[in-house]
């Protein structure tokens, strides 16, 4: 039982390393890991101002935005743009077989 369950889910994860996103799916990907935090914490920060009876000048807020998003885009980009596919053959070519010999392929 144990190796046809390990059987499915290393097939599993080969379809899954092996699926290949497209550039533009892996920009979006970045757009929205770095435009809805930023736009999440824009509106808490608006929030706090409106509960504390300050105003925050549309200005600020843009520029709070922009910081934060470029702060997201610059520690995502290297993340998400990588090149998984040489990454996951170097790995998958240093692992070793069943009987814990060197593969080769």
């Amino acid at each position: 039982m144990r190796s046809a369950t390990t059987a499915v889910i290393s097939s599993i994860d080969t379809a899954v390393r092996e699926a290949q996103w497209g550039t533009s799916a892996r920009f979006v990907g970045l757009a929205i890991a770095s435009i809805t935090p930023a736009v999440f914490w824009c509106v808490v920060v608006q929030l706090i101002a409106y509960w504390s009876g300050t105003s925050l000048s549309p200005m600020a807020v843009g520029a709070l935005f922009v910081t934060i998003a470029a702060f997201l885009f610059a520690i995502c980009a290297p993340l998400i743009l990588r090149n998984p596919s040489a990454e996951d053959n170097a790995a998958h070519r240093a692992a070793p077989d069943q009987n814990g010999r060197p593969a080769s392929r």
